[in-house]
């Protein structure tokens, strides 16, 4: 029969392994952080004509016609835009003959987005072979400046209107 010497140091061999296989005094740390959320999606902007481009004689003396020019602008990748400005340049023969710009009220263009915008353009041309009308924008994820050329062929026609345009009926 084993003495109770040894049957005492058994015992006491036993509690030290079982205290340290339940971790005794072990100090966990704080969990670890939540993953960082994804960077949000780089915006995907798209425009087109929206009907027709409508010509009026301008009420502002300084410009002969002002065009109302309807935009559909869509943005199909979940990212988003401001847009300081749309652009339409003249050219003839490949050279610039007047430019028009319209700009300040910078709208954002927000992801999933189709909306239509009709800026107002006050121009003197009439001698011009290309019209390119382009949107700058700027990306909320990275600060990317960018333009969107609108295909003057997405227009559906052109018409006339007797009636001075003083300004947008439906501002951008």
């Amino acid at each position: 029969m084993p003495s109770t010497r040894a049957y005492a140091g058994r015992s006491l061999v036993l509690t030290a392994v079982l205290l340290a296989a339940c971790g005794g005094d072990t100090v966990m740390g704080p969990p670890p952080p939540p993953p960082p959320p994804p960077p949000p999606p780089a915006a995907a902007v798209t425009a087109t004509g929206d009907g027709a481009l409508v010509l009026h004689p301008s009420a502002d003396p300084r410009w002969v016609v002002a065009m109302e020019t309807p935009i559909r602008v869509t943005e199909t990748a979940g990212g988003s835009a401001n847009w300081p400005y749309t652009r339409m340049t003249f050219f003839l023969r490949g050279q610039q003959v007047e430019a028009a710009q319209v700009a300040g009220s910078s709208p954002t263009v927000a992801g999933r987005s189709n909306n239509r915008y009709v800026p107002i353009f006050r121009f003197n041309s009439d001698d011009f072979d290309t019209v390119v009308i382009e949107l700058g924008l700027q990306d909320h994820r990275d600060a990317r400046i960018f333009t969107v050329t609108v295909p003057l062929g997405s227009f559906s026609d052109v018409t006339l209107s007797p009636f001075p345009l003083t300004r947008s009926r439906v501002p951008i």
